[in-house]
């Protein structure tokens, strides 16, 4: 086996680790949560944004709109989204959080944040700058790959 297929795979290994250990302390707080899985990214998606159409949801999740109409129906029956004529354009519709919407979100990534800095908090300095630095260079590789498809599905 090729040694940067080796590198990759120990990436992977430490990656599904870090996973595993850091979940089992945050667990209460999502479990506790009762939306599914897209009804949760969608919510956090729409936290985010504060404001994006329905449209702009689908296209940041990937999924069809007329999936995001029925997960932000279910959402707004619940109580965390609401939908609002933009005042600028009224054939536009918004989707906001709620208060309540925005609590939870903002609760479950603060007990992440918490999760992660705790961790962090025990690097040395020298450390840190290495982690910071493979981030970096992560987020650079998403950021070109997303390019990528973006200018893909312009020609398709």
């Amino acid at each position: 086996m090729d040694e940067r297929v080796q590198r990759i795979q120990r990436i992977l290994d430490c990656s599904e680790a870090i996973i595993q250990k850091t979940t089992t302390g945050r667990d209460r707080a999502w479990l506790s949560v009762e939306l599914t899985m897209p009804q949760l990214k969608t919510l956090i998606c729409v936290r985010k944004t504060n404001g994006a159409t329905s449209g702009q949801i689908a296209n940041n999740l990937g999924v069809a709109l007329s999936t995001i109409t029925g997960i932000v129906d279910r959402l707004a029956e619940q109580g965390l989204v609401s939908r609002h004529e933009d005042p600028r354009d009224r054939r536009i519709t918004r989707v906001l959080p709620t208060p309540r919407g925005q609590q939870l979100v903002d609760g479950l990534l603060q007990v992440r944040n918490e999760a992660i800095t705790t961790i962090l908090s025990r690097l040395t300095s020298e450390q840190l700058q290495t982690v910071e630095t493979a981030f970096q260079y992560l987020t650079e590789a998403i950021d070109q790959i997303t390019s990528e498809r973006k200018n893909e599905e312009a020609v398709a």
